[in-house]
């Protein structure tokens, strides 16, 4: 068994605080407020530490198509989650699990997020296109939601 880490940073000017909250606490109801060919909901618990979260993501050109994740740990005081995927497209015949790390850092009057994701491999290496496909879909939905707030100021406010 390897462990295949890919990493992703997205500048944002929205700061950290509210960044946070939009893709860490209240994606579940925003993200498809955003993108409405988005499905996404809580399927156990409340959201926090401990729930299972579900996204179903559109079709058209995106490398998952949908993922179950748990919450592994929350840290809202420094904008800080983890997650493991437990059911979805990025698990394979090779990806045996996936740990996900999301840390968002202020950065002046906005912030930096930063992915960190951890492929778990049955053996050998993981995909690296689809690591990267998957990189680049992460990419594109922290932009949404960085548009999404700029345009909405009181949007998770």
């Amino acid at each position: 068994m390897g462990v295949t880490t890919a990493t992703h940073e997205f500048k944002s000017s929205i700061p950290a605080p509210r960044m946070y909250k939009a893709l860490l606490e209240d994606s579940p109801t925003l993200f498809p407020k955003i993108m409405p060919q988005y499905k996404s909901k809580v399927v156990q618990g409340d959201g926090g530490v401990g729930s299972i979260l579900e996204t179903c993501f559109p079709d058209e050109g995106n490398q998952v198509k949908i993922v179950k994740h748990k919450v592994e740990a929350q840290d809202p005081a420094n904008y800080y989650a983890k997650y493991t995927v437990i059911e979805g497209s990025p698990l394979s015949d090779n990806i045996e699990s996936v740990v996900n790390e999301r840390k968002i850092e202020p950065a002046g009057d906005g912030c930096v997020v930063k992915a960190t994701d951890h492929y778990h491999t049955k053996g050998g290496a993981a995909d690296k296109a689809m690591i990267d496909a998957i990189g680049k879909q992460t990419t594109t939905v922290y932009k949404l939601v960085q548009d999404y707030l700029l345009a909405n100021p009181g949007a998770c406010a």
